[in-house]
């Protein structure tokens, strides 16, 4: 039910999303400068006001995962330290327990072996 709510709601954004699109096709240049709007000193060659938009969406995704990718490091570092740390116990739990396993078999023989007799003056 939530999906579906969200997905329906998504749909008007979509279609207004659109119809900005397709009414601003013209070219637009991006001015700069704030001070001088009349004749702007720093200008961008001009482009369909979509593809500032898309350029735009993609320019924020990047940074958005960047910024993510750099903020998760520590916790990737842990993830290794640990995953190190892990291998470790691991091996270690193998070694003892061919260790135990070898200390049985040796009991079981020890315990399966005949006594041997001796005769007391």
């Amino acid at each position: 039910m939530k999906k579906w709510l969200s997905r329906l709601l998504w749909i008007p954004v979509l279609v207004f999303a659109v119809l900005f699109l397709v009414a601003n096709r013209q070219p637009v240049a991006i001015s700069l400068d704030p001070f001088n709007a009349s004749a702007p000193s720093v200008t961008t060659f001009p482009l369909p006001l979509w593809g500032w938009l898309v350029a735009m969406l993609f320019l924020g995704f990047a940074i958005g995962a960047v910024a993510l990718w750099i903020s998760a490091g520590p916790k990737r570092a842990r993830a290794r330290a640990a995953h190190r740390e892990v291998k470790a116990l691991r091996r270690t739990l193998t070694e003892e327990r061919r260790r135990r396993e070898e200390a049985e078999r040796a009991l079981q023989d020890a315990r399966e072996a005949p006594l041997l007799e001796t005769s007391l003056p």
